[in-house]
């Protein structure tokens, strides 16, 4: 689309400077009304910071250029003027809902005081347009949840909560800043359609952020592609999957996993600097093992490593018991990867937590190379700890921000008396060498390095101590396309080069697929299907199974359309049904 009269939002060469460095470098675009357009990139390419200079949300940052809305430029509004503005005419839905939502108040009180700020109603009738919004983005029993608190909500349905409170001021402009980034993929479905179904009836332009390939395929019209605060390729969505033209574009594309990828060979990656570059190319690694195995799955002579028989967890919530893990069974091998995969909720993150003690089981049996883990007493628990460890979604929340990466990958050794200060340090710096981390890196804070660098680091402080047993929590959900291919490069490698083990929780069923040999689904704490890699992904028996499959956004457009009209086809005759309950 070009610049033009139509175009309800217009960004003309902006440029957005953190003291001396260049977060956006003169970039220039337009949305008219009710056109879906997507800016998309690696973490640290601009993306956001666009959105929350659109929103004069920049604080300590200098800002040129034009923003124009209907004509007024934004950035020469004062900040009395630009708070009308804001919510009224341009609003954003943020990746984190809860950090977006008091958790103190209601959520009644939240949409309210939203409407109140930017219409001239009565407490009463913004009571009743809180009712109709929670109704719009789908909330059931809409006049008793208004009463409810964020935490009694899943991550669906606050983000559902977020995006009524973003149309509570009946905006002209949408911004979405990575909405759907923290959600398993039929919640992931639900949002996008609803934000399209929101473009398409009130002719709100949207402009979606993200780092998801799949996702801005399914929804946007036109694609601004943005890397280092500069937009490097902009086309209609078919052109810019079909026939790329930026090196830059073909790579993010090329690094996508999807339900297609070839599962026998490394993800293509993208060098860019020290955190793209190729992870073999730094350190003192030795080359890559040449073998007939593919990563993930065991040696045919394999033995159980880890036995889980009938596992049970419940826990209190108020008056109710809810069954987070109900009769679990599964067996991993020595050298496997194990998949758990399920929508948020399902019960993946206990059944990991359990496994390694952080959670007392109510009943059933978990064994560890033979060894019953169950009412294991915790000195006798400690020296196994060394032996299973876990790498968490967030790599920022799970290490010490005060900490040098050599410090961090050092303190394991120290919390379990292994070796001198000398020895310790040589340790962690061939641990670091292992997951391609050089000296460059030792002394660097946490908020130094970028998201695949830090998850790199956690990687590397779970390794430290030569485990067996790796469980990966998300592991790679909170990376970018590129970041996350490098990292599962990395660890499939690390698998071949040190025999690990893994148990592999996602809410990916792509990369699952392409990580796990076998796999277990789980629903409201049960397992309800599990089978080879093969076997599920040919040949679904179950139908919740099938619907996570069918959720799965792709990187092509023509197959997302079809899927959306099927989508809509198989839908039509029970939403009157829906809308009954919802009543």
């Amino acid at each position: 689309m070009s610049a033009g009269a139509d175009a309800v939002l217009e960004v003309k060469d902006l440029v957005v400077r953190f003291g001396r460095v260049d977060a956006v470098r003169g970039i220039s675009f337009s949305l008219r009304a009710g056109e879906r357009v997507g800016l998309v990139g690696e973490s640290g390419s601009g993306k956001s910071v666009t959105a929350l200079s659109m929103m004069r949300l920049t604080e300590r940052a200098t800002t040129s250029g034009r923003i124009t809305l209907d004509g007024t430029d934004l950035l020469t509004l004062s900040e009395r003027r630009m708070r009308a503005v804001r919510g009224a005419r341009i609003a954003m839905v943020y990746q984190d809902p809860m950090s977006s939502l008091n958790p103190v108040h209601t959520i009644g009180r939240q949409i309210v005081e939203a409407i109140t700020i930017h219409q001239k109603v009565g407490r009463r009738e913004a009571r009743d347009r809180a009712v109709a919004l929670l109704t719009e983005v789908g909330v059931k029993r809409p006049v008793e949840r208004l009463d409810a608190y964020p935490h009694q909500f899943s991550g669906g349905m606050r983000q559902r909560v977020v995006i009524a409170m973003a149309l509570a001021g009946s905006p002209d402009v949408l911004v979405a800043d990575e909405p759907t980034t923290a959600l398993d993929v039929t919640t992931q479905a639900r949002i996008m359609e609803l934000l399209e179904t929101i473009s398409v009836e009130h002719r709100t332009a949207v402009l979606l952020i993200t780092h998801d390939l799949g996702v801005a395929a399914g929804f946007c019209e036109k694609i601004h592609v943005m890397q280092r605060g500069v937009i490097v390729e902009s086309a209609p969505v078919d052109e810019l999957y079909r026939q790329p033209t930026h090196p830059y574009t073909k790579g993010l594309l090329g690094a996508v996993v999807d339900l297609d990828t070839d599962f026998t060979k490394p993800i293509p990656t993208m060098p860019e600097g020290d955190d793209t570059a190729d992870i073999g190319a730094s350190g003192d690694r030795s080359p890559a093992i040449v073998t007939d195995r593919v990563a993930g799955e065991p040696a045919p002579d394999a033995a159980d490593l880890i036995r889980v028989e009938s596992l049970v967890k419940s826990f209190a919530l108020g008056r109710d018991t809810v069954h987070a893990v109900d009769d679990v069974s599964f067996t991993i091998k020595k050298g496997q990867t194990f998949g758990l995969v399920g929508e948020s909720g399902s019960g993946k993150s206990t059944v990991s937590r359990c496994l390694l003690g952080l959670t007392p089981v109510d009943s059933g049996h978990m064994q560890f190379d033979s060894i019953d883990l169950h009412d294991l007493h915790r000195a006798r628990m400690r020296p196994l700890r060394r032996r299973m460890q876990m790498v968490f979604q967030d790599p920022f929340a799970a290490l010490n921000r005060r900490h040098s990466v050599l410090q961090l990958v050092t303190a394991p050794l120290a919390a379990h008396h292994i070796g001198t200060r000398p020895e310790r340090h040589e340790t962690a710096v061939r641990t670091l060498a292992l997951v391609g981390l050089g000296p460059e890196f030792h002394q660097r804070l946490p908020r130094e390095l970028s998201g695949g660098q830090c998850q790199r680091v956690a990687i590397a402080r779970a390794l430290v101590l030569e485990p067996e047993f790796l469980i990966l929590d998300e592991a790679v959900s909170a990376l970018d396309v590129s970041l996350q291919a490098q990292v599962l490069n990395l660890l499939r490698d690390l698998q071949l080069r040190l025999g690990l083990t893994y148990l592999f929780v996602s809410h990916d069923l792509g990369v699952v697929r392409y990580m796990c040999s076998d796999i277990a689904v789980m629903q409201s704490g049960r397992i309800v299907e599990q089978g080879s890699r093969a076997e599920l992904f040919a040949n679904p028996q179950q139908e919740y199974t099938r619907s996570l499959l069918a959720a799965v956004p792709i990187a092509d457009p023509a197959v997302e359309r079809r899927r959306h009209m099927q989508n809509a086809a198989d839908t039509q005759p029970h939403v009157q049904a829906d809308m009954q309950q919802i009543e």
